[in-house]
């Protein structure tokens, strides 16, 4: 045992033991936790049921798409069809043409320069014309070039070129080659001329025609590329058939099922869960920089994230339970009544924002339910905001069960429906808020006690006179029960004039005493005779009786189960106060030299809030002013202000936050109060016998000594 706590000790001496233990680590493991948690949920909600099928095998029944998937198969399908339509783009070469006809110039001049060379014989002159030409002719058609007279070598060289001048006028493709040829031919076969010219005009032509509309690979792509950006991808719509039951299974729809994640043999659908963590992660970021920066109380207390985290898991869990039955039962508005009446009604409104976008994944990208979830949960805050008893939170589901369905309908209608159909819709809208409301009014104790926080309607429980402990002190020890009810009074209303919480403030007061249950009669207000017991002991046994209630109030207010919100105001209403009457009572008796004063103090803490501080001086300047026998207003304001200033002097207040704008505040408050309790009372003048009417006096109109005759 020994060893372990010397070991717990060295641990805490580690650097990194305070990072893994301080207040930022802890929040971020909060933090992480919830983030993980509610990513499983929506992964859950969204990843559908896994089949073990394979290609050929025949659907045992209908398999329909769970999201919007793209059918990739027919979608290129459609891309190979759009490219394969696009044209091919063609640019004008202007300069072939030119070369064309000089080279049949070229041709037909060397032509004429070797026919008229006398010392050439004919073969030579075949085997010349054969090596200078540029156009490859065959033996027979260079001797037809030799025979044919001038005339018939112009003719036909006119011929060549007009042929050519036509062909390449219109324009010749690379695949158009063919067909250019055939056009000379035909051409040729129709003049007038020898069937020998015919051919070498056919061959001269056919050897000098050359494409000049060249292909544009750059405009060819960008054509296709348009026509692919035209292109509509084939979507499976949700809900839609992928396969029918008996259809047999091809590739095709293999692949939809891989797409779609049904396959059991497919991973997880990364994209899912890359966008469902990314969103996640900024929602979480900018609740978290809002709490930070607009609720920091919230933001610093580790359970009160944890009770928000705990809310939102568990009403998104209920969401994607309730949505199987209809989209519009989610009962998001739930969270931000939780949060409104548990902690804060801005910071329910703000985290409603995400928790609806959350819900709007959930059901599937609705639209309908993220903007019906936005105004349910606005609705529910700001009415709970006013709201301080549990009837009312059925109301208010009630409020925004309404609000639900006319969103309901207005949307549907919007959407196409029928106001018919949108009403049929809108009545889910409405159960919503009244789910809403049960999960509410059902699951607020288990947080009220999980987390011990005490919300307003558990405050008006408190207050009820039935309440156990209430009850045992108005029997037991009635004077401190008058007491609190005054206390409570005076410090409601002050802490309504300085903005604190009023509610709290006066539940605090009727428990701030309870101790003196215990022993009643050592207390002034609780004893009817003029016998004292404290004349029968010892100053310092006084003082350890008095203090004690405030530590046998704490133990009583443990065992009823009263919220720690009250039992701080009852252990810090005295703060480290002194006893002063028995304080002087034992500097005034023996051994006067050794009485220290600490012996005579309460043992705190100093209140630590404006509640508790409140109740301090409330519980202070009630006993003082109903001691008083002048009941003056200026008797009473002088008191009371004596009181402030006594503890404020003595360091009371140093930790509650009150400013001195604040403790003149409660003094005017606390005046108001004990002005109308004490006021002037008027004496009536006795009655005789002939005011009564004549009537005999029986004793019953006669006022009786002690009798209180004020109004």
């Amino acid at each position: 045992m020994k060893k372990a706590i010397k070991y717990k000790r060295m641990l805490v001496k580690l650097p990194f033991y305070k990072t893994l233990t301080g207040n930022r680590s802890q929040r971020i493991s909060i933090a992480l936790v919830v983030y993980f948690a509610i990513l499983v949920l929506l992964l859950s909600s969204s990843m559908p049921e896994r089949y073990s099928l394979k290609a050929g095998d025949v659907a045992p029944f209908d398999i329909t798409a769970p999201k919007d998937i793209v059918d990739k198969v027919e979608t290129q399908k459609r891309i190979d069809k759009a490219r394969e339509s696009v044209k091919t783009t063609y640019t004008r070469d202007h300069t072939i043409p030119v070369e064309v006809k000089k080279r049949i110039e070229t041709f037909f001049e060397m032509v004429f320069e070797v026919r008229q060379d006398q010392e050439l014989t004919d073969e030579q002159r075949v085997d010349k014309i054969k090596e200078d030409s540029f156009i490859k002719l065959e033996d027979k058609d260079v001797m037809t070039t030799l025979n044919a007279s001038d005339e018939e070598l112009n003719t036909l060289k006119q011929n060549i070129a007009e042929v050519t001048n036509q062909i390449m006028s219109v324009g010749v493709t690379p695949d158009a080659l063919e067909r250019s040829r055939k056009e000379a031919q035909d051409f040729f076969e129709k003049t007038e001329t020898k069937q020998a010219l015919k051919e070498l005009g056919y061959n001269i032509s056919v050897s000098v025609i050359r494409p000049n509309l060249l292909p544009n690979t750059e405009e060819t792509n960008k054509d296709i590329d348009r026509a692919i950006g035209q292109v509509e991808p084939v979507i499976i719509k949700k809900g839609q058939n992928i396969v029918a039951k008996g259809e047999r299974l091809t590739e095709a729809h293999m692949e939809l099922l891989k797409a779609s994640g049904l396959l059991k043999e497919s991973f997880i659908d990364i994209r899912m869960l890359a966008g469902y963590g990314l969103l996640l992660f900024i929602l979480g970021l900018l609740t978290a920089f809002y709490l930070k920066y607009f609720h920091r109380p919230i933001y610093k207390n580790k359970g009160n994230l944890m009770l928000l985290g705990l809310i939102i898991i568990l009403i998104l869990f209920i969401c994607m339970g309730a949505s199987i039955i209809s989209m519009y039962m989610v009962p998001v508005s739930a969270i931000s009544m939780l949060i409104t009446i548990l902690l804060d009604a801005r910071a329910a409104i703000m985290i409603n924002i995400p928790v609806s976008i959350l819900v709007g994944l959930i059901v599937g990208n609705e639209t309908a339910v993220l903007v019906m979830a936005l105004v349910g949960g606005v609705v529910g805050s700001l009415r709970m905001m006013v709201s301080y008893q549990r009837r009312d939170l059925f109301i208010t589901g009630l409020l925004v069960g309404i609000c639900n369905a006319l969103v309901i309908i207005g949307l549907e209608l919007l959407s196409g429906s029928s106001m018919l159909g949108a009403v049929k819709e809108s009545s889910w809208g409405f159960l919503n808020g009244v789910f809403a409301a049960i999960l509410t009014i059902g699951t607020l104790p288990i947080w009220e006690n999980l987390f011990d926080i005490i919300t307003p309607l558990k405050l008006l429980e408190l207050s009820n006179p039935n309440q156990p402990l209430l009850k045992k002190l108005l029997m037991e020890a009635p004077g401190t029960y008058h007491h609190s009810i005054i206390v409570g009074n005076l410090a409601e209303y002050a802490a309504q004039e300085i903005g604190a919480n009023s509610l709290l403030a006066r539940v605090g007061a009727y428990y701030h005493d309870v101790g003196k249950i215990k022993r009643p009669y050592f207390f002034n207000e609780n004893q009817i005779s003029s016998d004292n017991p404290h004349d029968k002991i010892t100053p310092s046994l006084s003082t350890l009786i008095i203090t004690s209630h405030v530590k046998d109030g704490v133990e009583m207010a443990v065992e009823h189960k009263i919220p720690g919100v009250i039992r701080d105001i009852i252990s810090q209403h005295h703060g480290d106060s002194v006893v002063a009457y028995f304080y002087h009572k034992a500097k005034q008796g023996e051994n006067a030299d050794k009485v220290s004063i600490d012996s005579f103090r309460y043992e705190g803490p100093k209140p630590q809030t404006r509640e508790s501080a409140i109740v301090m001086l409330a519980d202070s300047v009630e006993a003082a002013v109903r001691s008083m026998p002048d009941h003056s207003i200026g008797k009473m304001e002088g008191m009371i202000r004596k009181i402030i200033k006594e503890k404020l002097e003595s360091g009371q207040l140093d930790e509650s936050d009150l400013t001195l704008k604040d403790l003149d505040t409660i003094a005017n408050a606390f005046l108001s109060i004990l002005s109308g309790i004490f006021h002037q009372r008027i004496e009536y003048p006795e009655i005789d016998e002939r005011m009564r009417g004549g009537k005999k006096d029986d004793g019953f109109n006669r006022k009786q000594p002690g009798q209180d005759t004020a109004e």
